[in-house]
């Protein structure tokens, strides 16, 4: 615009002034009309750039609100993830706390086993101390047993001869029955003072009203332990149970005594009693401490809690199979009892 201003304003100028050619003038008309020709293109271009500018400024526009719509999506998405998260670790803490509470009580459980082993271990003290103090009295109560025997075998004696006697003087008041009954009633009486030590079960007794003593002897320790454990090995476990009961009541202090309870708990144990297994075995651990028994009845307490699924207390007692006696065939079975387990 101010070029071509110039340019009008110097032809006027030079009109006035009378001194401009017409060539001149030719040259500044096609000046103006370029000058006017650019001018139209630079209009054009500015209107095609404003054009430009507001198509720019809506896309901004566009932009802008998507922009917001994006920020918008985003809250929300970070209000979901975080209400998720706390869903989950509400989840996450419902989870955990039965775990938790099984954790506990098994730590209390241990303490509590603890308690025991060393309650254990007090009573094995003091059964060794017990043991110690009465293995030296052992041969002296041996010997007094052996005298008592032999004073029952020599009163044993005295009571067949009376009955001998009695069994004449019966003989001479009834000599009018038959000589075949009275040989009979001979025999049976006599039999007894052939064996004056210890009958055997096959053998005849004599009348309970005038041979108590003859009673005791054949119901000895050693003949009604081994009745009972006749029975077990035969399959008769409630035979055997009641035989090892009434042995454990008439002789409590018995040396068949540790095998007695023992065989007691593999009847429980055959019945899948397994609870009454596991005191009877007790017995055996806790009465006869230095016993021969005291590892078989551990390791088949073990065996016992495994068969009732607890296998927690089947591991502990299994693990104190190997810890007391590590050298001993029951520790190997409870090695490879335990490998089992896992």
């Amino acid at each position: 615009m101010m070029r071509i201003s110039r340019g009008l304003f110097l032809l006027l100028f030079l009109a006035f002034l009378g001194c401009v050619s017409q060539s001149d003038l030719a040259t500044i008309q096609r000046d103006t009309n370029n000058n006017t020709k650019e001018l139209l293109a630079l209009q054009r271009n500015l209107y095609d750039f404003s054009t430009d500018l507001k198509t720019l400024n809506s896309k901004i526009d566009a932009l802008g609100k998507k922009n917001e719509g994006l920020h918008q999506e985003i809250t929300a998405l970070a209000a979901e993830t975080r209400a998720k998260i706390s869903n989950v670790e509400k989840e996450m803490e419902t989870s955990t706390q039965p775990m938790r509470r099984y954790q506990a009580d098994l730590g209390a459980r241990l303490d509590k086993l603890q308690m025991e082993v060393q309650n254990l271990m007090g009573r094995f003290e003091e059964s060794k101390y017990f043991a110690q103090k009465t293995f030296g009295e052992t041969k002296n109560l041996k010997e007094t047993y052996q005298g008592k025997i032999d004073e029952l075998d020599k009163r044993l004696v005295a009571l067949n001869k009376n009955l001998e006697d009695w069994e004449k003087k019966l003989a001479a008041l009834e000599r009018e029955k038959e000589s075949k009954e009275a040989k009979k009633e001979e025999t049976e009486e006599g039999k007894p003072s052939a064996t004056p030590t210890a009958p055997t079960k096959e053998e005849p007794t004599a009348k309970p009203t005038k041979t108590p003593e003859k009673e005791k002897v054949v119901a000895s320790p050693e003949e009604s332990y081994k009745k009972a454990y006749d029975q077990f090995t035969k399959g008769d476990t409630e035979g055997a149970k009641s035989g090892f009961k009434k042995f454990l009541e008439v002789y409590p202090k018995s040396k068949f005594a540790e095998n007695a309870h023992y065989w007691l708990g593999e009847c429980y144990f055959a019945e899948k009693k397994f609870e009454e297994a596991i005191l009877e075995f007790d017995e055996v651990i806790k009465k006869y401490p230095k016993g021969n028994k005291v590892p078989d009845a551990l390791f088949r307490q073990g065996i016992a809690f495994l068969e009732m699924k607890d296998t927690i207390n089947a591991k502990l007692i299994l693990k104190e199979v190997v810890k007391r006696f590590p050298k001993s065939d029951q520790a190997n079975r409870a090695r490879k009892k335990l490998k089992e387990i896992g």
